[in-house]
């Protein structure tokens, strides 16, 4: 077992604090360690909330979070980010690429501050654009790229690190369908080459990539098959 949340729940304040929102309400949710689940629910519904706290962003208010077996609930913030920074790989719609730096350097970017020798980070980071096809594109800028190649990018980046534990964030988003099949079968595989990964989307197509389906109403948690 990868990821293990037990009677979970997330609840936020107004700026007032005259009122508060559930976003989650007494979750419990598996997630064993190669498996591809997706992450599914309308705008609202407590989806942004579990990837947060699944990718070790946000902490819940009560109940126990267990990340290969160990519950990182009462962990500081250094030991939360330590994990985090080691164990999880992020995928963003947005890319979130640095527009002056070039391909190679973007994916390097997050070696360096994990403070890894150059040499090692540099051979990391040219393998993993390599994995993703774009062993060419080392010194283009983002604004170079088609944004099928810059999410390509952000994959690297996010596998250079050997995370373990992708989490893609509707990293389709801002692609045609013929970039967003490249991306789903990337991700597929990573997936069949040992990587957890968690796809968040509202993307009913691409969800079907996932060997399990999680759906999220109204902060409730169902998980279907």
């Amino acid at each position: 077992m990868l990821i293990e949340l037990k009677n979970l729940y997330r609840t936020y304040h107004n700026q007032g604090g005259q009122s508060r929102v559930e976003a989650l309400k007494d979750v419990n949710l598996k997630i064993d360690k190669g498996e591809f689940v997706s992450i599914v629910g309308a705008s609202g519904s407590g989806k942004s909330t579990l990837m947060n706290i699944l990718g070790l962003l946000d902490i819940p208010d009560s109940g126990n979070y267990y990340f290969d077996g160990k519950d990182i609930t009462g962990l500081s913030d250094k030991e939360i980010s330590r994990i985090r920074n080691h164990r999880v790989g992020f995928i963003f719609q947005s890319f979130n690429l640095i527009p002056s730096l070039t391909t190679l350097e973007n994916v390097i970017l997050p070696l360096e501050y994990r403070g890894m020798a150059r040499k090692e980070r540099t051979e990391r980071a040219k393998k993993a654009l390599s994995t993703v096809g774009l062993s060419h594109r080392f010194h283009h800028r983002p604004t170079e790229l088609s944004g099928g190649q810059q999410q390509r990018v952000a994959i690297a980046r996010a596998i250079a690190s050997h995370p373990g534990v992708i989490l893609a964030d509707e990293p389709c988003g801002n692609l045609d369908s013929k970039a967003s099949k490249e991306i789903m079968d990337m991700l597929k595989k990573l997936n069949q080459d040992g990587c957890t990964v968690i796809l968040i989307t509202h993307d009913k197509e691409a969800a079907m990539y996932a060997d399990r389906i999680i759906n999220v109403t109204d902060g409730i948690v169902k998980t279907e098959g």
